[in-house]
This record gives C-alpha cells, sequence and structure tokens, in this order.
C-alpha cells in the first residue's frame, strides 16, 4: 500500500504543475509570444522523454514487434480521439462550450496517459517513474498555461476554468490505478507494451498537435531557442537523477 500512495502522489504533481502553470496565465497578459515559448517549451520536453527515456526501453523488448505495434495503436488512437471532437464540431458547430470542452477531453486524456505511464513505469523500475513523473512535471507548467490562456480567450469565467483544472485529479490518479494494479507483479512485456501505448500517443500529440499550434503563434528565434534548450535541460535532469 505505500507504493501505491508513492504512485498516487508522484502521478499527482504534473496536475499541480499543471495549476502552476494555468495561475501564471492568470497573472500575465495573453500575447501569441508567450503561448508560443511556452508550447515550444512544452515540445522539448516531451520530446526529450519520448527520444531519451521511452523509446529506448521500448525497442529492446522481447518480441519487440509487440511494443511496435503498441506504439502504432497508441498514435492511431490519439488519431481517433482527434477525428471524433472534428466529426462532434462539424455536427454540432464549432462555438465556445464545444471547443473548451475539445480542450479540456484533450489535456484529460493527456493526464490520463501520464497517471497510466507514471506508475507502469514505477513498476518497472522506481527510478524510471521519478524521472518521467519530473518531466511531466516540467511540461505540464507551459501546457497548465496554454490551456488556461485558451480558456481565458474564449471568456470562461474564472470559477469555471478553475474548477475544470481541478477535474484533472480524476483521470490522473484513475491512469494511475490501473496502471499499478493492473500491472503489479506481471512480467515486463506487458508493461513495455503499456509503455509503448503511451508513448505512441505522446510523440502523435507533439508531432501533430503542439508544435503545430507552437507555430501558429509568434513564431521567432527566441522560441527556437526554447525549444531546444528545454530538450536539453530534460536529458541533464534526467542523467543526474541516473
Amino acid at each position: 500500500m505505500p507504493e501505491f500512495l508513492f504512485a498516487i502522489a508522484l502521478s499527482a504533481l504534473p496536475v499541480v504543475s499543471n495549476f502552476l502553470g494555468a495561475m501564471i496565465a492568470e497573472a500575465l497578459p495573453l500575447s501569441k509570444q508567450t503561448l508560443g515559448l511556452a508550447l515550444h517549451a512544452a515540445a522539448g520536453v516531451l520530446l526529450a522523454i519520448a527520444s531519451t527515456e521511452l523509446l529506448p526501453r521500448v525497442v529492446v523488448a522481447k518480441p519487440v514487434w509487440a511494443t511496435i505495434l503498441a506504439l502504432f495503436l497508441g498514435g492511431a488512437f490519439f488519431v481517433w480521439v482527434n477525428q471524433l471532437f472534428k466529426n462532434h464540431n462539424q455536427l454540432t458547430g464549432s462555438d465556445r462550450h464545444n471547443i473548451s470542452w475539445e480542450i479540456f477531453m484533450s489535456m484529460a486524456i493527456d493526464l490520463f496517459g501520464d497517471g497510466l505511464m507514471i506508475a507502469t513505469s514505477l513498476t518497472i523500475a522506481p527510478h524510471l517513474g521519478v524521472v518521467l513523473a519530473s518531466a511531466r512535471v516540467a511540461a505540464h507548467i507551459p501546457e497548465g498555461f496554454v490551456t488556461n490562456a485558451e480558456f481565458k480567450s474564449q471568456n470562461i469565467p474564472r470559477k469555471e476554468r478553475f474548477l475544470l483544472l481541478a477535474a484533472f485529479i480524476i483521470p490522473v490518479w484513475l491512469g494511475a490505478t490501473l496502471g499499478y494494479w493492473g500491472l503489479r507483479g506481471q512480467s515486463d512485456l506487458p508493461k513495455l507494451v503499456v509503455l509503448a501505448f503511451t508513448t505512441g500517443t505522446l510523440i502523435v500529440a507533439i508531432v501533430e498537435e503542439i508544435i503545430p499550434q507552437a507555430h501558429q503563434t509568434q513564431d521567432t528565434n527566441l522560441s527556437t531557442l526554447t525549444f531546444i534548450g528545454s530538450f536539453a535541460l530534460s536529458m541533464l535532469f534526467s542523467s543526474y537523477l541516473e
């Protein structure tokens, strides 16, 4: 039970940092430049997680086809969810509430994957779980900034915004619970399959959502430096935790 409580506490950290980023968005005036910097920072951190922490573990699994298939299915799942949002908006019209719901659900799916990934990683190696949780903490500060900035731009009342942000604890704890109790005591292969699935969703989210959104803002040389800087700092942080 203490190990499960540790998994729950660790998985809650991305929600806390998400809320911290949202509070920064509350305090600062909105601008395309600050939004672009936040998105570039998030992309750099997430790409570092996928390329240096997750993919090297996925490709050494035996049989490797199982984890590679799970990687593909994770990416396909993200595409399917995005298409559901698009179909819903086409049927109902893209008004403020539809866009808000899409933003909320996208972040909820992301946090569910975080909880699942962190808890699953803890059952493989405590170091890996701590590294992934720490990296997600760094990533969710700009993600929380972006999320709340989008809510503010749609004139959603502050109380409603805070309730939406607080509700993010539900999917992350659900993912952590499923990851810990569902895979505890299992062999490495099922754990790596789940890790590969979440890696697939993460890669597609970076390439198809975060980076394109970043380039739609005020893109500058500083944005590019923020991207590679956050990538390098994430690698440095991870190496010192080993």
